[in-house]
């Protein structure tokens, strides 16, 4: 079983040979083409979105949240998503792909899982253009749908 992140909008979901799971704070309002298999809590960004501008700054009160949450806990929530058979994704709302300067709270989990496990989380590849330009951030992704917030292998047994 393989665990990755990516964004929501990724075309490569549609083949619909992955165990989808958002980690967002909002469902996308749009036709996916794919089915989410579910949702974890835990790592869901609750009371973070744009509060931090700087990685380093989120990275730490999020890792702070997930270090009490616990890997025993998300290898669990993982493990039951496993029950599906396929390689689980991870996802929200953000194309980290156009630079360092794009980062989510999905890439800080993977780091956080890296330095807890030694695994390593993957970006599932997409197919699509890079589209450049202005930094869209949750918050905007979430106004947008008017949503008020309230290939490395990893064994995951």
């Amino acid at each position: 079983m393989t665990l990755y992140t990516s964004r929501f909008f990724n075309p490569e979901l549609k083949k619909c040979i992955y165990t989808t799971v958002r980690i967002s704070l909002g469902t996308p309002k749009w036709s996916l083409g794919y089915t989410l298999n579910g949702e974890m809590k835990d790592l869901m960004p609750f009371g973070l979105l744009n509060k931090y501008e700087m990685y380093e700054d989120f990275k730490k009160e999020y890792f702070q949240r997930l270090n009490r949450i616990g890997v025993s806990r998300i290898r669990a929530q993982f493990d039951d998503f496993a029950k599906f058979g396929r390689d689980i994704v991870l996802l929200c709302y953000e194309d980290i792909r156009k630079g360092p300067e794009e980062w989510c709270h999905r890439t800080a989990f993977a780091e956080w899982w890296q330095s807890k496990t030694g695994a390593t989380i993957c970006e599932l590849p997409d197919p699509t253009p890079i589209k450049r330009g202005s930094k869209s951030s949750s918050k905007q992704v979430l106004e947008e749908q008017n949503i008020i917030p309230h290939s490395v292998q990893l064994s995951l047994f």
